[in-house]
């Protein structure tokens, strides 16, 4: 049987704080052992599954595979996804009462993969709102070695970089950013298989290159505050997100598609 992932996972007042002041946090053990290790087996062998069957290369210049919507493939994926344990802490975060999901997605860097250059996760999500937020969650543990993810800290308060698609040139716009603005760079040194760590859309982020011999396997669910509309579609990469993540809904609408589900709503669960 699957374990439930309630919403029973308590942030802090000050780590809300620090969420709010740095643009990220790093929590631990959001899911425990047991519950990573049934997990993190049915999301490696549906994203192994999804590889195979495709013959997906590494995408994002050599960095990582990438396939989404996994949570259509099965019911113990959709489970996962849609956790009312992670909508809970984005409910906390945010201070908001009911969260949707955006989209889900596995990013496993090979061994020898490239770097993640810097960028913004809003340049691709078209939602007008700074309530959007990127769990990342390692389902193996990790070290830097691994290529683990770094941030830009503080990014968020400066928004809208209009950078670019993850790339050579994104990573170019983003070291121009940091410099200007004497920004700190916080690399996750290490962490275990179900940490988490949580940002804002607009936090610049990225990852360094897998050193290592093993895959870097990580589980991404985005999410943002339910009431928002979907924002401008200045680029290519919002159009085709709009289209397939957020049912085709256009500029101005309610971001609200059968597929963006409510994964938590606090006042139905105090009830």
């Amino acid at each position: 049987m699957l374990p439930e992932l309630n919403a029973n996972y308590s942030i802090s007042s000050k780590q809300i704080d620090q969420f709010w002041n740095e643009g990220f946090i790093y929590l631990k053990e959001v899911l425990n052992q047991d519950e990573i290790k049934i997990y993190g087996d049915i999301i490696r062998k549906t994203a192994n599954k999804r590889i195979n069957d495709n013959k997906l290369e590494p995408v994002s210049e050599g960095a990582f595979y990438q396939t989404l919507n996994l949570r259509f493939d099965s019911p113990e994926m959709m489970k996962f996804c849609l956790a009312e344990r992670f909508g809970g802490i984005v409910s906390q975060l945010l201070n908001i009462e009911s969260v949707r999901i955006y989209h889900e997605q596995v990013l496993f860097k090979p061994s020898g993969g490239n770097q993640t250059h810097w960028h913004q996760d809003q340049f691709y999500w078209p939602l007008d709102s700074n309530l959007v937020v990127g769990m990342w969650m390692p389902i193996v543990d990790c070290n830097n070695e691994m290529g683990t993810i770094r941030f830009v800290k503080s990014s968020h308060r400066y928004g809208d970089q209009k950078g670019d698609v993850i790339s050579k040139n994104s990573h170019l716009i983003f070291d121009s950013f940091i410099k200007k603005e004497n920004l700190e760079i916080i690399e996750i040194e290490s962490c275990n298989a179900g940490d988490c760590t949580f940002h804002f859309g607009w936090t610049a982020h990225g990852a360094g290159p897998n050193l290592s011999e093993r895959m870097r396997e990580a589980m991404i669910v985005s999410f943002f505050a339910d009431g928002t509309r979907v924002g401008e579609l200045y680029n290519q990469a919002r159009v085709n997100d709009a289209k397939y993540f957020l049912g085709g809904k256009a500029t101005g609408e309610l971001a609200d598609s059968d597929l963006n589900t409510v994964v938590y709503k606090k006042s139905s669960l105090e009830n």
